[in-house]
């Protein structure tokens, strides 16, 4: 790693703070039977298995793992969902992200699912560093982290390893 590169979390830190997000989720969502979770891309959709396999290991709750995808090559964000629409009406819902900045990513996911009229929607990052742009929150955060605006916070994946690391380029 080069000197410009800073590791704020490693592995196992990692994985003790979607544990005890885990933890959290179970305590706010006690009373469903089945939750949702629904993984942005491939970062989020890692952070987003990781909390399923906590919250399964924890919780009688029915915990199905959904993917999203968000294309952002257009001006408005395009998403596609690895479920059927009508199969999201009325559950409770958890998106997934491994970093929360803007808001534009996380907004484009959750302005879908408002047209599906859920239970609940509530959101999971792994590591907020501000500066939104767009009135989002996280309910869920492994790690708030104050950086400029010329910072960037990496989460990197191995996946053939099932490993993760965060850092502060």
């Amino acid at each position: 790693m080069s000197q410009n590169h800073l590791r704020i979390l490693d592995h196992d830190e990692i994985f003790a703070r979607l544990k005890r997000m885990a933890y959290e989720i179970y305590e706010n969502n006690y009373q469903q039977s089945e939750m949702l979770v629904i993984g942005i891309d491939q970062r989020g959709g890692f952070i987003a298995e990781k909390l399923v396999s906590f919250l399964s290991e924890l919780s009688p709750i029915k915990v199905t793992l959904i993917d999203a995808e968000v294309d952002q090559s257009e001006s408005l964000p395009g998403v596609s969902l690895s479920a059927e629409l009508e199969d999201l009406t009325g559950k409770a819902i958890l998106v997934v992200d491994d970093v929360l900045y803007s808001g534009f990513t996380m907004l484009s996911v959750v302005s879908i699912l408002l047209q599906l009229e859920p239970s609940t929607i509530q959101t999971a990052v792994l590591i907020d560093r501000g500066h939104r742009k767009m009135p989002i929150s996280a309910d869920y955060v492994g790690l708030e982290l104050s950086t400029t605006l010329h910072q960037h916070v990496s989460v990197r994946i191995d996946e053939d390893e099932e490993k993760a690391e965060v850092f502060l380029v």
